[in-house]
């Protein structure tokens, strides 16, 4: 635990190193805290950052990942917010490839909206079982929960603004697991035998939201909500039959000046009306919540989690070239809790979450973030863009 700590301060540290002049490393963290600088790769409204850096997480053990932050306006207009695409490709110490790609396209007026991402990861995996008691009762191990998975997944929110806060869309929703080198706990296991190791989900559905951020990727004020309706369905193309609910509650409070921000959200998956597959179970863990937690070690038809986060970055004693005093190193510290249930009713048993990190705004609300967060038997490191919520 001790060197998964030290990893990412080591990072940032080598980092700040390199940007020093002749003052000191405390001066320069002190008062010149924006000087970072990344290789650019910049013409008109477009601009790319790439980047090289190393992580741990759960799933994926040391990984060390290469990609970039690419930005541009899709239009000529000032008030239009950033569209960004951030974007890694990893291979890690447990042989894991994964790629990686998030999108928030604004379009003309801001009318129009794109929000999605694309997925592959090739690698090592485990699967404890569906339930709340397997994730507890079933120990880590090769011969219990170790397998091969195969993953890809194209996911897209087009949403139309039909109000001045409210947007209605389409979702698209189209991924493939396949399960190999099962050990033998999976070959007994019974949403395994019932639903197979070949599984290719089609969905489609429909997205309406209340949004008065006023940033996607980073909002600093701001009240989100949002259901979604998707069916899955063999009729589109998969080989499988089911619906998802997705209710998502997120709102952002300044607290005493802009870039103090403290954030909440309350987020649940419910499946109903046909089988999904143990491939698509709701799942806490990984990237996107409950950090720490190994992604799908808690799966069921039904998820709730929320998650509580103080975001601060740093004020300068000194003007930066910008005239503000803005700084672009910053810090995060959140607690959560999660529950998963074969139903709504039986969702009673909670698991704690914690954490802190780090965050390096790449440009201007555009932040790549160091995570450690805390989990009920595991922990977890991340480098990634964007922030979670």
């Amino acid at each position: 635990m001790r060197k998964h700590i030290l990893t990412p301060i080591i990072f940032l540290m080598t980092v700040l190193t390199s940007t020093a002049q002749v003052d000191s490393l405390g001066n320069k963290i002190l008062n010149n805290l924006d000087s970072l600088r990344f290789a650019e790769i910049e013409r008109s409204s477009f601009k790319l950052m790439p980047y090289i850096a190393p992580s741990y997480t759960p799933e994926t053990q040391f990984l060390l990942s290469g990609g970039g932050l690419i930005t541009f306006k899709t239009h000529k207009d000032k008030i239009l917010n950033l569209s960004s695409i951030p974007f890694s490709v990893g291979y890690s110490s447990n042989g894991s490839f994964s790629v990686r790609a998030i999108n928030v396209i604004y379009w003309k007026g801001d009318k129009l909206r794109s929000i999605g991402e694309f997925q592959l990861r090739d690698m090592p995996d485990n699967y404890w079982g569906v339930g709340y008691d397997n994730a507890n009762s079933v120990p880590k191990t090769d011969t219990t929960t170790a397998y091969s998975r195969n993953y890809w997944r194209f996911y897209q929110r087009f949403l139309v603004r039909t109000h001045e806060k409210i947007f209605v869309g389409l979702v698209v929703d189209i991924n493939r697991t396949r399960a190999m080198d099962l050990n033998q706990l999976m070959l007994q296991d019974e949403d395994v035998l019932h639903d197979g190791t070949d599984i290719f989900n089609t969905g489609i559905g429909l997205e309406v939201s209340y949004d008065t951020r006023d940033f996607v990727q980073n909002a600093y004020k701001g009240v989100f909500i949002s259901g979604i309706f998707t069916t899955y369905a063999k009729f589109l193309g998969g080989n499988t039959n089911y619906n998802i609910i997705d209710l998502d509650y997120r709102q952002y409070h300044a607290i005493q000046r802009e870039r103090r921000t403290l954030a909440w959200q309350v987020k649940g998956r419910f499946t109903f009306s046909g089988n999904t597959p143990w491939t698509d179970k709701s799942m806490l863990g990984g990237l996107d919540n409950m950090r720490g937690y190994t992604m799908g070690r808690f799966r069921d038809d039904n998820m709730v989690f929320s998650t509580l986060e103080y975001r601060h970055m740093f004020k300068r004693k000194k003007l930066n070239k910008k005239g503000n005093y803005n700084s672009r190193f910053g810090y995060v510290a959140w607690v959560g809790s999660g529950s998963v249930a074969p139903s709504v009713n039986e969702l009673k048993d909670w698991i704690p979450n914690a954490g802190v990190g780090l965050r390096a705004e790449l440009q201007p609300r555009m932040n790549i973030r160091v995570d450690y967060g805390w989990a009920k038997g595991e922990n977890g490191f991340y480098i990634t863009f964007a922030e979670v919520f």
